[in-house]
């Protein structure tokens, strides 16, 4: 899985060449599709949310990210051996696919000067929770893995990231959402 989202990051054209929706089946007759759709979120939401992730992550304190024109910076504060530590990062080429967000770091600054090496970024992915980040050092690609809380049957990916002043809006591709668990989440109506 890793590898697809990895691929879909350093070659996005391939995954355009892919069926987006899945052909219909039997066992797949409860799906609703949906054509692309774009989804605006303003910066606090997003700093509102990831705030909550930062939360389970020991260490980590103070995420924030600043959305301007064409670019998208993250802060955070770290401690290592005791001491906080201040890192800012552009990130670039957002992409979702099968639950997975996947994006590159660019310019990773300790105190707004100082490059921080790629070690020091797999020891923060090594304190995060199991299975929720993996860091790709050599094509300096981050993934967070959001299936636990993404639907089930969600099939979801984005095709282009518009950065703007204060607001992030994400052109997805079309998709679908299986049914099939909702519909059986119904009592049956007796006769």
């Amino acid at each position: 899985m890793s590898e697809a989202v990895l691929q879909l990051i350093v070659h996005p054209s391939a995954a355009a060449a892919a069926p987006l929706l899945p052909p219909s089946s039997e066992t797949d007759e409860h799906r609703v599709r949906w054509s692309g759709f774009s989804l605006t979120i303003d910066e606090k939401t997003i700093n509102a949310l990831i705030g909550r992730l930062v939360e389970t992550i020991p260490g980590w304190r103070d995420l924030k990210v600043q959305i301007s024109p064409g670019e998208m910076t993250a802060t955070l504060t770290v401690s290592r051996y005791g001491i906080p530590l201040s890192a800012r990062a552009t990130l670039s080429q957002l992409r979702l696919k099968d639950g997975f967000l996947a994006f590159m770091l660019e310019k990773v600054q300790a105190l707004s000067f100082i490059p921080i090496p790629d070690q020091l970024l797999t020891y923060l992915t090594q304190k995060a929770p199991p299975g929720l980040l993996t860091y790709y050092p050599q094509d300096r690609i981050m993934v967070v893995n959001l299936s636990d809380w993404m639907p089930r049957g969600t099939d979801l990916s984005l095709e282009a990231t518009v950065f703007r002043k204060g607001a992030l809006t994400l052109q997805f591709a079309d998709g679908s959402y299986d049914l099939s668990e909702l519909l059986d989440s119904f009592p049956e109506v007796e006769e």
